[in-house]
C-alpha cells in the first residue's frame, strides 16, 4: 500500500513538473514587417486576397475605380503580374492546377468606362490561363451578383455564390465552363452568401449567408445543417444584423472558424454545426486565413486597421497585429513559409508578414 502511494506521488510530481516546464517554456509570437508590395491603385478598396499552392501565388483584387488583379510570387514578395483585360472590380477567386477564376460584378463598356452590371441583373465569371495570366474567357452566370467561388476537382465541379439570388451556381471546370444547376441557400432573402469554405476530400462546402452558418453536402446539393448567429447578438439602434462571413476549416480539431461583421469570432463543431465557443474581434470581420502548422488563426478588420490573431488548440485571442491603416478586411497565409499577405487597402499595397517566436 505504501509503495503504490509512493509511485502515485513520483507521478503527480512528474506530471506538476512537466506542466510547470511547459509554461515556463511557453513561447511568445510577434509579427515583423517584412514588406510592403505597392499595388497599381489609388481606390481604398478590394475585395478577397487567396494563396495558390500550386503556384506559390497570392492573388490579389484590386479595388472598384480601377481595372484588375494581382499576382504576387510568395516566394520573394513580388508583384510578377497585373490582370487587367476588362477585369473590373474582382471580387472572389478559386483555382485548380491550370485556371483561376475570377468572380467580377463589373464590366468595361465601349467607352472605356466602369458600368455596374448589377443593376441590369449580370455578373461575369473571368477564366485566366496560369500558363501566361491571360484571360482565356469570360461568360454570364445564371444568378447575379457573384462573389464567392470554390472549386472541387474530385467532382470536376466550380461553385459560385450569387448575392442577389441566395443560391450558389455550379458549373463545370475547364476553360469554358457549362452550367449544371443551382444549389438553394437560407433564407431566401437577406444580405447574401459570402465566402465559405469547401472541402473537397468530403464533398461539403461551410457557407455563410446573412446571419447563418450553413453546411452543404455537394453529392446531394442539399443544406445538412444550419445555425443562427442572430441570437447571439444583440441588435444595433440601427437594426442592422451582424451577418456571418468568412471562415476556416482546422482540420486536427475539426472545428469552423466563422467570422461575423458583429466583431466575434464564432468557432463550432464542424461535423454538426454545433458552436462551442466564440471570441471578441477588434471590429467587423471580413476574411479569415490558417495557418495549419503554427495553429494560428487570422481575422482581418477593415475599421480596426488591422488583424486579430487566435490559436485554434486553445481557442484564445494572442495578439492584434496594427497596420495602421483602414481597409484591412482581406488577407492570406502562405503555410509553407508562415507569412500573412494583407491587402491594406487605404495604404494601396499589400502588406507582408512574418511570425517570430520569442
Amino acid at each position: 500500500m505504501r509503495s503504490r502511494l509512493l509511485y502515485k506521488s513520483i507521478i503527480f510530481l512528474i506530471i506538476f513538473f512537466l506542466m510547470v516546464f511547459d509554461v515556463a517554456c511557453a513561447e511568445t509570437i510577434s509579427f515583423k514587417l517584412i514588406k510592403i508590395i505597392s499595388l497599381p491603385t489609388v481606390d481604398k478598396s478590394g475585395d478577397a486576397v487567396s494563396y495558390d499552392p500550386y503556384d506559390h501565388a497570392v492573388y490579389v483584387s484590386m479595388g472598384k475605380t480601377d481595372a484588375g488583379a494581382v499576382v504576387i510570387d510568395a516566394k520573394n514578395n513580388q508583384a510578377i503580374k497585373i490582370i487587367h483585360d476588362g477585369l473590373m472590380r474582382p471580387y472572389g477567386m478559386s483555382f485548380n492546377k491550370r485556371y483561376v477564376y475570377w468572380t467580377v460584378n463589373y464590366l468595361e463598356d465601349k467607352n472605356n468606362s466602369v458600368k455596374d452590371v448589377i443593376q441590369s441583373n449580370e455578373s461575369r465569371i473571368f477564366v485566366v490561363d496560369k500558363t501566361n495570366w491571360k484571360v482565356v474567357n469570360v461568360f454570364k452566370t445564371i444568378g447575379s451578383g457573384a462573389d464567392g467561388i470554390w472549386v472541387d476537382q474530385k467532382l470536376d465541379r466550380l461553385y459560385i455564390a450569387m448575392d442577389d439570388n441566395n443560391w450558389i451556381d455550379e458549373y463545370t471546370l475547364g476553360r469554358h465552363p457549362i452550367f449544371r444547376g443551382k444549389i438553394s441557400l437560407y433564407p431566401e432573402t437577406g444580405s447574401g452568401p459570402d465566402l465559405g469554405v469547401l472541402l473537397a476530400s468530403s464533398h461539403v462546402l461551410y457557407m455563410p449567408d446573412d446571419t447563418w452558418e450553413e453546411k452543404i453536402n455537394l453529392l446531394t446539393n442539399k443544406i445538412e445543417q444550419k445555425t443562427n448567429l442572430a441570437p447571439y447578438f444583440v441588435q444595433s439602434t440601427l437594426g442592422k444584423k451582424p451577418a456571418t462571413k468568412g471562415q476556416i476549416y482546422d482540420s486536427e480539431n475539426q472545428t469552423l472558424w466563422v467570422g461575423t461583421t458583429g466583431s466575434r469570432i464564432f468557432i463550432f463543431n464542424a461535423r454538426n454545426l454545433k458552436i462551442l465557443a466564440s471570441l471578441p474581434a477588434r471590429a467587423g470581420i471580413d476574411q479569415v486565413a490558417y495557418d495549419p502548422k503554427f495553429h494560428l488563426v487570422y481575422a482581418f478588420e477593415s475599421k480596426a486597421k488591422g488583424f486579430d490573431v487566435y490559436d485554434a488548440r486553445t481557442m484564445k485571442a494572442l495578439s492584434f497585429v496594427s497596420t495602421g491603416y483602414a481597409k484591412t478586411h482581406t488577407g492570406a497565409v502562405d503555410p509553407s513559409n508562415h507569412r500573412i499577405f494583407v491587402y491594406v487597402g487605404a495604404a494601396h499595397a499589400v502588406y507582408v508578414y512574418q511570425p517570430i517566436f520569442h
